[in-house]
């Protein structure tokens, strides 16, 4: 699909890696071609009994054309060193797919938008109970006997806010819908100007940050790093 509509492609998907499960963003550019992922560092909640843990290594920010791209997923946003982290990355469209449509996440946002000194795309789904399978298989515990097939269980309310803090378009809880904006690259020197975050406005004396960003992996087996070593000799 991105390749046939010559669009870059961000998009959320349930990965399975052997016998574990991760909330995953996938990446692709606007030839189709697979970019990389994201795996959530944290998952929220009670999904820390099903998804996986990502690590330092799927953390990416891609330049491409377009602009710098990166992904957060959901509460993960609210990490300040995963976002300092991508800041340093140099990230320009920052892509934060969620499941939350309270009036608190477009706080976030905003705030996101402003101390990054970049554009911020959030996706969030807009669904009624009629788009899920009905009880027992699976049910909206504590609310399923206050709801109907028309009843709305989560209101949307994707966004897109420039550097400034400007609302480009949405938030949208209308309904299901296509939101855009036209992005002025130039805003982000403009705001930057005023406050780098990693930049003029840090102070690494004082206060810095270590990203590991290798993969933290459980079992690692000498042979392979010997190998390597002799590749190099």
């Amino acid at each position: 699909m991105a390749g046939k509509y010559k669009v870059y492609l961000v998009m959320g998907v349930i990965e399975r890696d052997g016998y574990t499960l991760y909330c995953t963003v996938l990446f692709f550019d606007s030839q189709g071609q697979f970019l990389g992922k994201h795996r959530k560092l944290m998952p929220t909640g009670l999904e820390r009994l099903i998804w996986g843990f990502g690590d330092g290594s799927t953390i990416p920010v891609f330049e491409t054309p377009i602009g710098k791209i990166g992904a957060a997923i959901c509460l993960e946003n609210r990490m300040p060193l995963l976002r300092t982290a991508m800041y340093a990355k140099g990230i320009e469209i920052y892509c934060a797919p969620t499941g939350d449509d309270r009036d608190v996440w477009q706080a976030s946002m905003t705030h996101i938008a402003l101390e990054g000194g970049c554009f911020v795309l959030s996706a969030n789904q807009y669904c009624r109970r009629k788009d899920y399978p009905p009880p027992p298989e699976y049910v909206f515990s504590g609310t399923e006997e206050e709801l109907n097939p028309d009843s709305v269980v989560c209101a949307g309310g994707s966004v897109i806010i420039s550097p400034s803090g400007a609302i480009l378009a949405g938030p949208n809880f209308n309904g299901e819908a296509l939101i855009s904006a036209d992005l002025d690259l130039g805003e982000i020197a403009r705001e930057k100007f005023c406050f780098d975050v990693v930049g003029h406005f840090s102070r690494p004396e004082v206060l810095s940050l270590i990203v590991r960003d290798h993969p933290a992996k459980p079992v690692t087996f000498t042979s392979a790093s010997e190998k390597t070593e002799d590749a190099h000799k």
